[in-house]
């Protein structure tokens, strides 16, 4: 089933939960964790990695220039911020 452009209308509990229908995530790839974005009176739900998992795919082995290690994780982490900031203020 293609979720495109679909709408579905889903309860709210009394705790303030939904349940994302099992197509839907499994179409966008909804692990266990998802980013929240209020904007103009609209949700808007994404996956989202896990950082800790992130971090652990980050991390190499055998390193003998630390400093430069460290340079680079410092880079990939402002392109990071970057993007994540020119998709919020756009």
């Amino acid at each position: 089933m293609n979720w495109d452009g679909m709408e579905t209308l889903v309860r709210v509990d009394r705790r303030g939960r939904i349940v994302i229908p099992k197509a839907v995530r499994e179409r966008i790839g909804l692990g266990r964790m998802a980013r929240l974005r209020v904007e103009g009176g609209r949700i808007t739900i994404e996956p989202a990695r896990n950082p800790l998992e992130t971090l652990r795919r980050t991390v190499r082995v055998n390193i003998t220039d630390v400093e430069g290690e460290l340079r680079e994780l410092r880079r990939e982490a402002e392109e990071q911020l970057k993007r994540e900031a020119s998709r919020r203020w756009r």
